[in-house]
């Protein structure tokens, strides 16, 4: 018998967006990766594509571009997938965040986003 995953599902971080689609943008996912719904991303600058949050790196995946929808899951191609990007609030404590973010990282990155009207709330 499989075992089934109870998983907190697309946008489940999300308190409130912008009407229609505003909040959203369609983002490009880097090969290799699994990110989960609510997990903070950032978009390498030569090639255009998200990865994980990464505050350490130096090729713009250290600077938040949004969180992520839905999970996304990618192997030797990039996938399309959905960002919350501006104008919205997010519940801090649905975040999904690398375990070496630091919280002082956090702390930026959430700043960051706040600048695009993206809100975390606790």
């Amino acid at each position: 018998m499989p075992i089934l995953k109870d998983s907190p599902g697309a946008g489940h971080f999300i308190l409130s967006e912008a009407n229609g689609y505003r909040s959203r943008q369609r983002v490009a996912f880097g090969p290799g990766q699994t990110i989960k719904a609510g997990q903070l991303y950032g978009v390498i600058t030569a090639s255009k594509l998200a990865v994980k949050l990464a505050p350490g790196a130096a090729d713009g995946s250290q600077t938040p571009a949004g969180i992520a929808f839905d999970d996304v899951e990618t192997t030797t191609a990039p996938v399309d997938g959905v960002g919350i990007e501006r104008d919205a609030e997010v519940a801090s404590v649905r975040l999904i965040w690398d375990p070496a973010v630091t919280e002082p990282q956090k702390v930026a990155a959430l700043a960051s986003l706040a600048g695009k009207g993206v809100l975390a709330r606790v």
